[in-house]
């Protein structure tokens, strides 16, 4: 926070030319930055609709392949079911050495034809006995394949399908079911079917229906780490696999090249696919817009800061300008330029602030030659004025000396209201504090409250119960005694009845309430309202009561203030004040 309160101090006392300066040039940098950003984020939507594009076109290859597969497989089940194979299985199971043999085997070999030609993209249908080997399309031979391993697999797997390609198939793709004996449900194993199937063509012709073109695109299938699709390596597995991707799509440099790679796995096959294309040639595009923009960005910044300079400069030319006449007004000699340029065809803000300017030299040497009678004027106001000033020592003497010639005489009563009148005179012109300590209130009430008693005698009865250790509590000056004037004034002027006037202070948790309440009278609802919309006539007193509420409010907050209820046959002014106001000084 200090180097930056540093900062705000240093631009603070630049001149205006090199804060206006700063400014543009903050805003240049700001405006480069926002466009760096959304160039940036432009790049990455670019790339995320070419994943999402890309995506669908893939999930409809990954469907197209699994659907190839499927069918395979529901192929697989009407093979080990048929009639024809688990005859001839079972013969030859039961008489391995029958001179029929080689006719058993024949005539699962015929049975497996049909089936050879029922899918496109079957290359071979190979039964697995004991005993014999049988194969309808490509050979298939025991080097080629570990027979006892798949074999397991498809036992473990209780008739279900499994395909393997990987080691145990130099990485030919199968389709691995166990033969089991179906009559009398008997379940007997009778041997092992493989379809080898041509994931090639599989996968070739789901990209090319997709519309992907090979020379842009590369597809790679990994089980367990190792790529059984393409045959021949594209990538070395470990540079794919340590990639370790973990978004659905990344742009990675390989082999030198940038690759757009979408990763995902297929449901029908524990199997993963890497989707490669090529991207050099949209990354060649992509930076050279980037560096387009960029190179034109600058360019557009050094042009608009020369162009802002000049304007600056013209500008700020004119306002040294009027610096200079200020200069020569004040005694200093003017650059000759300044006087040189005319300003009064200029309609522009600085051709008017020159010619203010001029107006209000012309003005000000007026005035000049006015001064010195006007201070002749001002000098015989001022003796006459001060001719007919009333000096207020003079009544408060005055009051003095009416005090003691009403004590010469003996009449008391006299005596008191000079008295009280001298203290509440006092009270309302001297000068102090807005805010008084409520003891010295109580005094500027009491002395009003001695005129009043000697005016009406035994039919008012004022009480005041306020315990001592309130005196200390700071209230507007002549805040109290209004109220208790309203209080008489609507209870005693006409009426001739007594009348009592109760002063209490109550102590609430977080204000204090000053009560004054008094019989004989009654506020209407909503009083200062209708007094201040003039739809009530008040009795003297409005402007009184308005004005100590105001004062109230402006002084301690708009949650303070007066207000008036009835209660117990009484009109009762309540005046809140918050705590904390108390007067610490000794």
């Amino acid at each position: 926070m200090g180097y930056l309160r540093k900062i705000l101090c240093c631009y603070a006392n630049l001149p205006l030319k090199r804060k206006i300066t700063v400014i543009v040039y903050a805003s240049f940098i700001f405006l480069g930055i926002v466009f760096s950003v959304n160039l940036h984020k432009l790049t990455d939507y670019y790339d995320r609709d070419m994943y999402q594009t890309n995506a669908q076109l893939l999930d409809n290859v990954i469907s197209n392949i699994e659907a190839e597969m499927s069918a395979i497989s529901n192929m697989s089940d009407y093979i080990i079911a048929d009639n024809v194979i688990q005859k001839s299985l079972t013969l030859l199971m039961d008489s391995p050495d029958n001179y029929k043999a080689a006719s058993y085997r024949r005539d699962a070999y015929e049975a497996l034809y049909t089936y050879m030609f029922l899918n496109d993209y079957i290359r071979s249908i190979t039964l697995v006995t004991d005993d014999a080997i049988i194969t309808m399309g490509d050979s298939l031979e025991e080097t080629e394949l570990d027979f006892d391993t798949t074999a397991k697999q498809a036992a473990d797997a209780n008739g279900g399908t499994v395909w393997i390609s990987d080691k145990m198939t130099n990485y030919a793709t199968f389709c691995v079911r166990q033969i089991r004996q179906k009559k009398y449900l008997n379940l007997r194993k009778l041997g092992t079917l493989y379809v080898k199937a041509n994931l090639d063509k599989i996968i070739a012709d789901a990209l090319e229906n997709a519309g992907y073109t090979p020379d842009v695109t590369e597809f790679i299938l990994f089980h367990e780490g190792d790529q059984i699709y393409p045959e021949k390596a594209i990538y070395e597995q470990n540079q794919i696999l340590r990639k370790n991707l973990s978004e659905t799509y990344q742009i990675e440099s390989i082999d030198g090249e940038k690759k757009f790679i979408i990763f995902g796995n297929m449901n029908y096959v524990p199997w993963n696919y890497y989707y490669f294309r090529d991207y050099n040639q949209i990354f060649y595009r992509a930076t050279q817009v980037k560096l387009t923009a960029v190179f034109l960005t600058a360019v557009f910044l050094i042009f608009s800061i020369m162009f802002t300079n000049i304007i600056l400069k013209n500008i700020f030319k004119h306002l040294d300008y009027l610096i200079y006449k200020m200069k020569e007004f004040g005694g200093e000699p003017v650059r000759p330029s300044a006087k040189k340029y005319n300003y009064q065809g200029r309609q522009d803000e600085i051709g008017r602030l020159h010619r203010t300017f001029d107006e209000m030299t012309e003005n000000v040497k007026a005035l000049r030659d006015e001064n010195y009678d006007k201070q002749l004027l001002l000098k015989d106001a001022t003796i006459k004025m001060l001719e007919q000033q009333i000096n207020p020592h003079f009544l408060y003497n005055t009051l003095d000396t009416i005090n003691c010639m009403a004590q010469m005489q003996g009449n008391e009563d006299i005596s008191t209201m000079v008295l009280s009148l001298g203290n509440l005179f006092r009270a309302s012109i001297m000068q102090q504090k807005e805010l008084i300590p409520l003891e010295q209130e109580l005094e500027f009430l009491n002395s009003y409250i001695q005129i009043q008693k000697i005016r009406f005698k035994e039919r008012l009865q004022i009480t005041i119960d306020i315990p001592d250790k309130y005196n200390r509590i700071l209230i507007p000056k002549l805040s109290i005694q209004p109220l208790v004037e309203n209080a008489l004034k609507h209870s005693m002027e006409f009426s001739f009845e007594p009348c009592g006037v109760f002063l209490t202070l109550i102590d609430k948790s977080n204000r204090y309430q000053l009560r004054v309440a008094n019989t004989g009278s009654f506020f209407e609802a909503n009083l200062l309202e209708k007094i201040r919309k003039n739809t009530l006539r008040p009795l003297g007193t409005g402007v009184g009561l308005m004005n100590i509420d105001s004062r109230l409010r402006l002084i301690f907050g708009e949650e303070y203030g007066l207000s008036f209820l009835n209660q117990d046959g009484m009109a009762i002014v309540l005046l809140q004040i918050p705590k904390g106001t108390e007067d610490v000084t000794e």
